[in-house]
């Protein structure tokens, strides 16, 4: 359990493989006497048969959700907000807003949910 930004300060368990992994990382530095606080976006991910499933960040306490793309096509993202700003992610078959979207949730960008939702700009260009 730690206590994660992306959680609103909430102490919170992340069972993911990459987590386990960054946590590591945070007790190496810290016992070698380089402490950092533990800053890290949470992301998952899993293939199910066709579908590449990711996700980026945490959706608990989102006020909205855009979506982008087509559900039909299988190939969508859902994106949530929290008073405008970008907290997390879904998204299935859609690498490229996975990519894009951490570094909007890292930034806690706040941004226009007509313009998430366009398919004809890319997530990092909606600013």
């Amino acid at each position: 359990m730690h206590r994660n930004p992306y959680a609103s300060g909430m102490s919170i368990r992340l069972e993911s493989v990459q987590n386990a992994n960054d946590m590591a990382t945070t007790v190496a530095k810290t016992i070698t006497g380089s402490p950092e606080t533990h800053n890290v976006v949470p992301w998952f991910w899993s293939n199910q048969y066709d579908l590449r499933l990711q996700t980026v960040g945490l959706s608990t306490g989102h006020d909205q959700e855009v979506l982008r793309g087509d559900i039909a096509t299988r190939s969508f993202s859902i994106i949530y907000l929290k008073q405008g700003h970008v907290v997390a992610l879904d998204c299935v078959n859609a690498t490229k807003d996975f990519v894009q979207g951490k570094a909007l949730v890292a930034a806690g960008a706040r941004l226009p949910a007509d313009r998430l939702g366009d398919m004809s700009v890319p997530l990092i260009d909606c600013r």
